[in-house]
């Protein structure tokens, strides 16, 4: 896993980081085992600095990194199916959702549902 900080105006204001989905997790998700996927997770921690467009920025030069740089064949995401401004954004990103993983995340003892979302990189050059 790489972590990073997200910087605006010199502040830190969030948090991102990217990993290779292991091959269990590859066959869970419904994939060939023989393709790269990276995994990604983010937050903008400062409110009055949502919705300003930062998010899809970081995202979109994650995407493209991931892309060049790492040879993805498809970047994954996994959002609450709940946090819709999240789901939102990451569409805008270029995401499309396939499936909702039912009890997928543990958090403070409830299961939440998540939102299987995709880049498929390998469409995205055609």
């Amino acid at each position: 896993m790489t972590p990073c900080i997200i910087e605006f105006s010199g502040e830190a204001i969030g948090y991102i980081q990217y990993y290779i989905i292991d091959k269990d997790e590859i066959v869970e998700y419904g994939y060939e085992d023989n393709e790269v996927i990276y995994g990604m997770d983010l937050f903008i921690g400062e409110n009055d600095l949502q919705n300003k467009g930062i998010g899809e920025k970081v995202i979109n030069s994650l995407v493209s990194y991931l892309k060049i740089k790492k040879c993805a064949d498809r970047i994954v995401i996994d959002p609450r199916v709940v946090n819709k401004r999240a789901i939102r954004c990451y569409e805008k990103c270029g995401f499309i959702a396939k499936k909702v993983l039912e009890r997928h995340e543990l958090h403070e003892g409830v299961h939440w549902d998540n939102l299987l979302m995709e880049i498929d990189c390998k469409k995205a050059e055609k």
